[in-house]
């Protein structure tokens, strides 16, 4: 009778709220009339970061979320499994090998000299369709295509873009929103992709933000490599058949080493006052110091937003004490570092990540600079 009378009592002190603190339900303590009030209370008084209030983001770090775009690859011994030309990786699955032929939601009957031909669609997507629907009919005409990319790349632009673009371009449209030197101006959203290979990722940026309405910010896109692949025309090309505001205008590639483009963006600020400007710089992958490089070179520029999403760990976790590197590890050492080395320099700093069958190399630093 004792032992169970000692473990009540234990346990009831172990459940209590602590001194100060309110009890875990408080809510469903209150009288019905008061609910509303303080549940509304409740909802405005707990934050999920250290910079103000913030809105659907998420409150937990998940270092292996599940997919949120179209393209779902499957988990397996190694991610390279997953480096098929999207065409060939359609036509081994089942459901996506029928996705192939059949007609795009976006194209009319009459538009197909029959009901089996999609070679012939001259439709697009409206430009008030929904980033999901945008973002499938872009994969899915890519692989119809027969487009030069991995299915590994496909989904890991997606997923990139789907786990940061919205906050991207918030903190840009923050930007523009408390620009009080260019009232009245014209005002734009560059985004610039550092390192960026084919482009499929900056690329994504200006196909899943048509400009709705006149008053919509242009925005358009700046990919950046020490060489253009063969391979970006056609993908640029490609997803303009569907999407007509992605063009040559809307998604430049320049030719440039990091370290010349840099010079280049800051004179273009300095000698374009009479355009309100927003710029946001993405990287995903860029081998080893590269991506410090390209976190410097936002920084200095002063963007509004950084994303970027690092691999090749080694040697970048120079500057941590040995306990942090032995604890966290090389991978996250390095990222931590990279945090610290933003938040010094005003930006609020987040970690999101994309589905590890896609790549173990799936963390992405989320930095918006504070206003």
């Amino acid at each position: 009778m004792l032992t169970l009378f000692a473990f009540f009592a234990v346990s009831s002190a172990l459940f209590a709220a602590p001194r100060g603190m309110p009890p875990l339900n408080p809510v469903h303590q209150l009288s019905t009339d008061r609910v509303d009030e303080e549940s509304s209370n409740l909802k405005h008084s707990v934050s999920t970061s250290d910079y103000g209030m913030r809105k659907n983001l998420p409150t937990s770090y998940d270092d292996n979320p599940p997919f949120k775009g179209p393209l779902k690859l499957e988990k397996t011994n190694s991610p390279d499994s997953h480096r098929r030309r999207i065409h060939g990786f359609y036509l081994d699955n089942e459901l996506l090998k029928e996705r192939i032929h059949r007609i795009p939601s976006y194209v009319h009957i009459d538009d197909c000299e029959t009901n089996n031909d999609v070679s012939k669609e001259t439709s697009t997507i409206s430009s008030t369709a929904s980033t999901s629907n945008i973002m499938k009919c872009i994969v899915d005409h890519l692989a119809r295509s027969d487009a030069p990319v991995d299915a590994k790349e496909v989904a890991e632009s997606c997923e990139f873009y789907l786990r940061s673009g919205k906050r991207l371009l918030g903190a840009a449209r923050r930007v523009l929103k408390n620009n009080t030197n260019c009232h009245g101006s014209h005002s734009e959203i560059i985004v610039h992709d550092l390192c960026s290979g084919h482009g499929l990722t900056g690329i994504l940026f200006v196909a899943c933000n048509p400009p709705r309405t006149p008053a919509h910010e242009p925005l358009r896109t700046v990919l950046v490599d020490h060489k253009e692949p063969r391979s970006h025309s056609f993908l640029r090309d490609c997803i303009a058949e569907i999407c007509p505001w992605v063009s040559k205008d809307t998604v430049q590639f320049v030719v440039s080493p990091l370290q010349d483009y840099q010079l280049k963006v800051d004179n273009e600020a300095d000698d374009n006052d009479s355009v309100s400007t927003a710029s946001i710089v993405i990287s995903t992958h860029a081998c080893g110091s590269l991506t410090d490089g390209v976190l410097r070179h936002a920084v200095d520029s002063r963007v509004a937003s950084i994303a970027v999403m690092p691999c090749c760990y080694t040697g970048t976790d120079s500057g941590t004490p040995y306990g942090v590197r032995r604890i966290l590890g090389v991978a996250m050492a390095a990222d931590v570092r990279r945090s610290f080395y933003l938040q010094e320099n005003d930006y609020h700093v987040d970690f999101a990540a994309i589905p590890k069958s896609i790549t173990p190399m799936n963390r992405i630093l989320v930095a918006e600079r504070r206003i």
